[in-house]
C-alpha cells in the first residue's frame, strides 16, 4: 500500500472513530457527522433533519448502528465491544470484565472493528453509487452508439468544464446535423452520473421546426414548452401553476437548491437557441445546463460554446469499419484505406452520413456508390444528403418505403402499434421493415427489454418531407 493510501486509510478510520465517540452527544459538529457519506445523507432526509442537531446525530448513529449489525453477522465478538464502548458508553475495563478478556485484547478488538467498520460503511457508499447511478441512468434515452470516435480529448475538455463548481452554467454544443452532438451529450452526461456531482439529471428533447430554414416560427412557445417539461421532471404528479411566471418561479427554487444536470437536446432554430441562453443563466447555478444547437448564439457571460467539426480521416475509416462489423456489411473488410479514402472525399467526416453510406455497401458494389456521390458535384451540405438518401431510398423495399415514408406523422418516437396505423402496414410485414429501415441506419430505436420506440434522424425527416411526400415544411 503506497504513503498516500495509508494515509486515506487513517483519515477515514479516524473519522468514524470520531463518529463513535460522539455517539451520545447532541451536538452536530460537522467532523462528528460522517455526512460526507451518502448513507449518511440518505438518512438525514428521511428523518428531514434539516439543521436539527439531535436529529443529525440520529441521522449518523443509525448508519453506525446499521453498520456495526451487519458487522455483528461477520464477526460477532469486535461488534460486540463496538456496541458496548459506544453505544452503550462503558468504560474499556467495563467491557474487559463484561467479556473476560484483558483491556488490551479489548483495545485490539476495538481497533479490529472499526477498521472492518469502515470496510462496510464504504462497500455500502459503493453500492449507493451504483444503484443511484444505475438510476440516473434510466432517465437518459439509450445510446445509439457502442463507441464515439475522435472526439476524446473534446470529452476530456467537456468534463473539466462541467465539473468545476463555478461557471460556464451552460455549454452549447454546436454543430451540424449527424455530427453527433446528442451522442456527445449522452456520452458526458453518462460519465457525470458516474461521478455523482450532479443529484438529478433531466433530458429534454427539444421540439424541431420543421423548416430547412431552421427558422423557428415562435421563440417563446419554444421556451415555455422546455419550462413545462422541466416542472413535469422536477415535480411530477404535481399540479402546474397556471402562469408562465409562476411556472419559472418553481422551476428556478428547485434548479436553485440542488444540482441538477439538465439537457436540452435538438434546439434547430437560432432563435429558440437565442432566447433560451437569456433566459437558462436565471435559471443556473448551483445546476448546469448542456445543449446541442446548430447554431452559434452571441457570446454570453456564464456560457461555453463547443463546436463539434467533421471527423478527419483516420477517424472516419476507423467508425466506418467498426459500423461495417456491427452492421454485418462484410464487403467493408475488404476495403483498402484507399477505398474508404474515396468515400471519405464525397461525404466528409459526418459520422451519420458515414454510416448511412457504409449500409449502402451491402447491396451496392463501391465503383456504383461513388458514381452516384458525384452525380453534379453536390457542393452543399443537404445535396450531399440528398444524393446519399436518394440511393438508400432506391434499395429499399416496397414495405421499407412504406414505413419510411410514414415516420415525419410521428412527430417524437413511437412504438409499434403506432406505426401499424400510420404505415396501414400488417404484423407480418412491419418487423421485417423495421430491421430493414435499422439496418440501413434510417430508423432509430430506443428503450429496453418489455418497450421499444422508433424514430428517425432529422435529416432523414427532412429528405422525406422535401423529397418524397411533400410534406409543408
Amino acid at each position: 500500500m503506497s504513503q498516500s493510501s495509508i494515509s486515506e486509510a487513517q483519515t477515514v478510520y479516524d473519522a468514524v472513530r470520531k463518529a463513535l465517540s460522539s455517539w451520545g452527544k447532541q451536538n452536530a459538529d460537522p467532523e462528528t457527522l460522517l455526512d460526507h457519506l451518502l448513507a449518511v445523507q440518505a438518512a438525514q432526509e428521511a428523518l428531514n433533519a434539516g439543521d436539527n442537531p439531535a436529529l443529525l446525530r440520529a441521522a449518523t448513529n443509525q448508519v453506525l448502528k446499521d453498520a456495526i449489525e451487519d458487522l455483528e453477522k461477520q464477526n460477532a465478538r469486535p461488534a460486540k465491544v463496538l456496541r458496548l464502548r459506544f453505544a452503550e458508553k462503558q468504560a474499556i475495563q467495563e467491557v474487559a470484565h463484561a467479556m473476560n478478556f484483558s483491556t488490551h485484547q479489548i483495545s485490539r478488538m476495538q481497533r479490529d472493528g472499526i477498521e472492518q467498520l469502515v470496510e462496510i460503511l464504504q462497500g455500502r457508499e459503493q453500492d449507493i453509487k451504483r444503484t443511484r447511478a444505475q438510476s440516473l441512468e434510466s432517465l437518459l434515452p439509450p445510446p445509439t452508439f457502442s463507441r464515439l470516435f475522435g472526439v476524446e480529448d473534446l470529452c476530456g475538455s467537456l468534463m473539466e468544464q462541467l465539473t468545476v463548481s463555478g461557471p460556464p452554467w451552460v455549454v452549447a454544443l454546436v454543430g451540424m446535423g449527424g455530427l453527433g452532438k446528442t451522442a456527445v451529450a449522452n456520452h458526458i452526461t453518462r460519465l457525470l452520473i458516474q461521478q455523482l456531482l450532479f443529484t438529478h439529471i433531466v433530458w429534454i428533447k427539444a421540439a424541431s421546426p420543421h423548416s430547412i430554414s431552421g427558422q423557428s416560427s415562435s421563440p417563446s412557445l419554444t421556451y415555455e414548452k422546455i419550462v413545462n417539461e422541466l416542472l413535469t421532471h422536477l415535480f411530477p404528479g404535481a399540479a402546474a401553476p397556471l402562469s408562465l411566471p409562476e411556472r419559472e418561479v418553481r422551476v428556478r427554487q428547485a434548479l436553485k437548491s440542488k444540482m441538477y444536470l439538465v439537457v436540452i437536446d435538438n434546439l434547430e432554430a437560432a432563435e429558440d437557441t437565442s432566447f433560451l441562453l437569456n433566459h437558462l443563466q436565471d435559471l443556473a447555478n448551483p445546476s448546469k445546463f448542456i445543449l446541442t444547437t446548430r447554431t452559434r448564439a452571441a457570446k454570453q457571460a456564464a456560457v461555453l460554446d463547443v463546436s463539434l467539426d467533421e471527423l478527419g480521416f483516420t477517424d472516419s475509416a476507423l467508425l466506418m469499419r467498426h459500423h461495417a462489423a456491427e452492421s454485418g456489411v462484410d464487403a467493408v473488410a475488404e476495403a483498402t484505406d484507399e477505398d474508404l479514402k474515396q468515400i471519405y472525399l464525397q461525404t466528409g467526416g459526418n459520422p451519420f452520413a458515414i454510416k448511412i453510406v457504409v449500409n449502402l455497401l451491402d447491396v451496392l458494389p463501391l465503383n456504383r456508390l461513388l458514381v452516384g456521390l458525384t452525380r453534379n458535384h453536390p457542393g452543399q451540405v443537404m445535396e450531399m444528403y440528398k444524393h446519399i438518401f436518394w440511393q438508400t431510398w432506391q434499395t429499399l423495399s416496397e414495405n421499407g418505403r412504406k414505413l419510411l415514408q410514414a415516420m415525419p406523422l410521428a412527430l417524437e418516437s413511437a412504438d409499434v402499434d403506432y406505426l401499424l396505423t400510420i404505415s396501414a402496414l400488417s404484423e407480418s410485414e412491419i418487423w421485417p421493415a423495421i430491421e430493414e429501415l435499422r439496418q440501413r441506419s434510417l430508423l432509430e430505436v430506443e428503450g429496453g427489454l418489455h418497450e421499444k420506440r422508433y424514430g428517425i434522424h432529422r435529416l432523414t425527416d427532412t429528405f422525406l418531407r422535401t423529397e418524397i411526400i411533400h410534406f409543408p415544411l
